[in-house]
């Protein structure tokens, strides 16, 4: 497979995307997804160079979206490593070339790349710094507030901005453009999206926001805590506390340690 690694790089680099080559670039940068989840080292992936040439694969209008689908997968696989295998994607434009499926109507195109961006929202904070940067922030909100989207795509938004709370109380320019970006807003209006997950993620990023003590002098209206009450919160909070379709205990427990701890006056259970 190390033989064969170089060989595929060269290829995909060297031939150029036009209609005549499109399914034979496919096939290429597919079997290079393969060999990522035969667990190569990535560092194996990194040193052949292809790195922006998947990035720009992946932004190119004249790609298919079967090319766009499988450059996603192989960034995606190296955004999951270490900060160091990040770097190097972010580094080649990963993050403003994920705005390109994001534009589109393609599902599968959307999961992915909000796959990759909830990769980096977990990394360092230069990494997330270059997110915000690049502008992923709105459409992520965008799509987890939007009832239309495939729960599937909401639940990697919901993950994108749920990994950015961990860092809303070190860092100002993470917690300004959290408060600013509706991401409050947002993570209210999940809890109450049909899935244990997002549910959970929810909570969690909601946890780690209150737990958050915003600067002395600050507004008491951008306040997590005002914000959320504004964004119904502590109403999507008793909601799925008190749901009868929910029957996971300890996403409920949550709920109601939230409520009691920051919403006492909206903890009482409502009357049958």
């Amino acid at each position: 497979i190390k033989h064969l690694l170089p060989c595929l790089a060269r290829y995909v680099q060297e031939t150029p995307v036009n209609e005549a080559n499109m399914e034979a670039i496919e096939y290429a940068v597919q079997s290079l997804d393969r060999i990522g989840d035969r667990h190569l080292q990535r560092t194996d992936f990194i040193v052949t160079g292809i790195v922006p040439r998947l990035v720009k694969l992946l932004a190119d209008s004249s790609s298919s979206i079967t090319l766009q689908k499988q450059a996603l997968r192989c960034l995606g696989y190296l955004v999951s490593g270490t900060d160091e295998d990040t770097d190097v994607a972010v580094d080649a434009g990963l993050l403003p070339a994920l705005l390109v499926p994001l534009e589109t109507k393609n599902q599968y195109l959307c999961q992915l790349a909000l796959w990759n961006a909830s990769n980096v929202a977990a990394g360092s904070h230069s990494q997330v710094y270059a997110l915000l940067d690049s502008g992923l922030l709105k459409p992520a909100v965008r799509v987890l507030m939007d009832d239309q989207e495939s729960i599937v795509c909401r639940r990697e938004a919901c993950w994108t901005i749920s990994n950015l709370t961990r860092k809303v109380s070190s860092d100002a320019k993470v917690a300004q453009a959290f408060m600013e970006g509706r991401c409050v807003e947002a993570l209210s209006a999940a809890l109450l999206i049909p899935d244990r997950q997002v549910k959970e993620l929810a909570v969690s990023g909601i946890t780690n926001v209150l737990e958050w003590k915003p600067p002395e002098g600050s507004e008491a209206d951008g306040s997590p805590l005002t914000m959320l009450r504004s964004a119904s919160g502590p109403q999507n909070l008793r909601a799925v506390r008190d749901s009868r379709d929910s029957h996971d205990r300890k996403i409920k427990s949550d709920c109601h340690n939230l409520l009691t701890r920051y919403f006492p006056d909206c903890s009482r259970r409502a009357r049958v």
